[in-house]
């Protein structure tokens, strides 16, 4: 079954009011263990562990471990790992370590090109070896982030992983975010978040933000223009293209 994003507009429209945990609930029904949740380990991410493991979801959790990240981030994970007893989370590496690939290629990270390639092989690549094994990958993206994410749908394609990309946020403003913490005191939160990160990647590539500054400005901070890792087809400004599923999911995707 060849799955496009125009065959997803009814399915959006289904969904476009939906409460998040609905949209979870159903990938979940859908794809049964082939739907996967995609988290760094930042806010959103872990509230949708949260809202996923106290709703009885069995699923896995892809964390990408690019072999720099900050300490508090892997000590998330290990929280998350071990509170969360109906998500396994699976770490994911590269195939080399940063010293070897520096070895190999250079700090890549000092120009637009090669933080491009450097998030490809650190954090697109690993990922990327698991196609085939999940149908669905959700994750925390909203519209309210600002930038190419504004165009975010619950439900889009990921023709390199020929799998659906789901997104139970997609119409969650920062204030609903707040208002799921504030009624949930138990959501694992990394520490960095407390100390000036609103986002969080590669302790290379990041910095804390001031108050007057918009939420992204400490990611590529040295690199004029640089929003996004890639790792989502969303940010990478994707063309129409379509994917293929197995026949199974007919009745529930397409109308």
């Amino acid at each position: 079954m060849r799955v496009t994003e125009a065959d997803l507009a009814p399915l959006n429209r289904r969904f476009e009011a939906a409460p998040p945990l609905s949209i979870l609930r159903f990938c979940q029904e859908t794809f049964g263990r082939r739907a996967a949740i995609l988290s760094s380990m930042q806010r959103a991410g872990t509230m949708l562990c949260h809202m996923a493991d106290r709703a009885g979801l069995e699923m896995d959790v892809l964390f990408v471990d690019t072999g720099v990240l900050h300490a508090e981030t892997l000590a998330t994970r290990d929280t998350v790992s071990r509170t969360h007893r109906h998500l396994s989370v699976v770490t994911l590496a590269p195939e080399r370590s940063f010293q070897e690939q520096t070895a190999a290629e250079g700090l890549l990270y000092f120009t637009r090109e090669g933080q491009e390639r450097c998030c490809d092989l650190r954090k697109s690549a690993p990922l990327l070896a698991r196609r085939g094994q999940y149908d669905a990958l959700v994750a925390a993206l909203r519209r309210d982030e600002g930038g190419a994410r504004m165009r975010v749908q619950p439900f889009g394609i990921d023709p390199e992983m020929n799998a659906l990309r789901v997104h139970p946020f997609a119409a969650l403003s920062r204030a609903d975010l707040e208002a799921y913490f504030a009624a949930h005191p138990d959501v694992v939160v990394n520490p960095l978040h407390a100390m000036g990160f609103p986002t969080i990647g590669c302790f290379p590539c990041t910095t804390p933000v001031r108050p007057d500054e918009l939420e992204r400005a400490g990611r590529w901070r040295h690199l004029a223009g640089v929003e996004y890792c890639g790792i989502n087809p969303i940010d990478r400004g994707a063309g129409p293209a379509g994917i293929e599923l197995d026949d199974r999911y007919r009745a529930a995707l397409i109308a």
